[in-house]
């Protein structure tokens, strides 16, 4: 046989094989699963790294079928918690050995599907890359060394806030003063000292939970302390999960407490990110904050953090506005899920109506609202 004829052949012979294994979609047949009782959810006997090794890559969508013929379709694999409030994902945390169903920040997968320990999933790949655009735009990261930001400030996620017709001075949001997970407490006490916080909204801690910071070795929050100690210290302890009734309730309850008590104000969760968002899109957007005041705010966090700005990452930029606050502002309006009304423009709502409804509906009274708007609001 001659030469070219040979490597005609064995090219032909490399392109059946590529297209064999191209053809080949990365699957998990009946692998065993367990209960996540501390966080719910489903973990399945998968290793993080054996099954993207099989073909599985963070951004792609996935079929998950349990035995029982519960059935999750074209849902996200994701390395982090990316998926909008309440919609299921695959996730392959960084730390954890396995890799784990959810719904995100939302109800309990296993009680949803109704699956059981003797249950098996089997997931298949569906399209790759449906999701990398969140992927790539979500998967932040950030330094905890104080060197690497340009003041306490920053460095804090503190801020005063500013918008709609929201007082001087009276209200502040910005990372934990009493958790040091990300440690950044001392900054974050010494700063709500410094403008002399009279009431604190604390959205991460219980009261147990408290008690463990006071007694932690790095414990350096005596102002934080203090307030506590005199009862201005309120603590809700909600997570994520802002489409549930019982953390509506929370919000009722915290804006109403800061209605019965004098500011400044300070706002906090862990990071000053999430939960406080969420809280702080309530009290501007009652305040009377245009959509892009809103905006404005929300997206201070993710200069501070990660150095994102509209200017030096548009897209990034903009993925996570739509991804995190569009999609709780559609949620506070009614304009999310399948409304209809996923098209309507968010600029140019009048949110103080929008924000006054969701309160009154969950349990805040007309005096109490104008009362909290007495407080908070300059109304000249």
């Amino acid at each position: 046989m001659l030469f070219k004829e040979k490597f005609v052949l064995l090219i032909a012979a490399v392109l059946l094989v590529l297209l064999s294994a191209c053809g080949k979609t990365a699957s998990v047949l009946n692998s065993s699963i367990y209960h996540d009782l501390e966080n719910g959810g489903i973990y399945i006997k998968q290793n993080i790294d054996d099954f993207t090794a099989l073909g599985f890559n963070y951004g792609d969508s996935v079929e998950v079928t349990f035995s029982n013929g519960y059935k999750l379709d074209e849902i996200p694999f994701y390395n982090g918690f990316y998926a909008k409030v309440g919609e299921a994902m695959l996730i392959g945390y960084p730390g954890e050995e396995n890799i784990k169903v959810c719904i995100c920040f939302g109800d309990d997968l296993w009680d949803v599907s109704k699956v059981k320990e003797t249950d098996t999933v089997s997931i298949k790949k569906k399209k790759s890359g449906k999701y990398l655009k969140e992927q790539k735009a979500l998967n932040l990261e950030y330094t905890e060394e104080r060197n690497d930001y340009n003041s306490d400030e920053e460095y804090a996620n503190f801020r005063n806030v500013k918008v709609g017709r929201i007082k001087e001075g009276i209200l502040y949001r910005g990372s934990s003063p009493i958790d040091n997970k990300i440690s950044r407490a001392k900054y974050s006490d010494e700063l709500i000292e410094k403008a002399k916080i009279k009431y604190i909204v604390d959205l991460s801690d219980d009261k147990e939970e408290l008690k463990e910071h006071f007694a932690s070795n790095d414990f350096e929050s005596d102002y934080f302390k203090s307030l506590y100690e005199n009862g201005k210290v309120g603590v809700y302890d909600v997570n994520m999960n802002y489409t549930s009734k019982e953390f509506a309730e929370q919000m009722v309850k915290a804006m109403t407490d800061m209605a019965n008590n004098e500011g400044p104000y300070y706002i906090h969760c862990i990071e000053g990110k999430d939960r406080t968002g969420f809280f702080c899109v309530l009290i501007e957007g009652l305040a009377g904050a245009s959509y892009e005041e809103i905006v404005n705010d929300y997206m201070i966090t993710y200069k501070n953090f990660y150095g994102i700005d509209e200017k030096n990452e548009r897209e990034r930029y903009n993925v996570i506005k739509e991804h995190y606050l569009d999609t709780m502002l559609r949620f506070l309006a009614n304009y999310g899920g399948n409304t209809g009304n996923e098209d309507i423009p968010l600029s140019g709502l009048e949110y103080t109506n929008i924000i006054g409804r969701y309160l009154n509906d969950n349990g805040m009274s007309i005096k109490e609202i104008g009362k909290w708007y007495d407080k908070v609001t300059d109304q000249n």
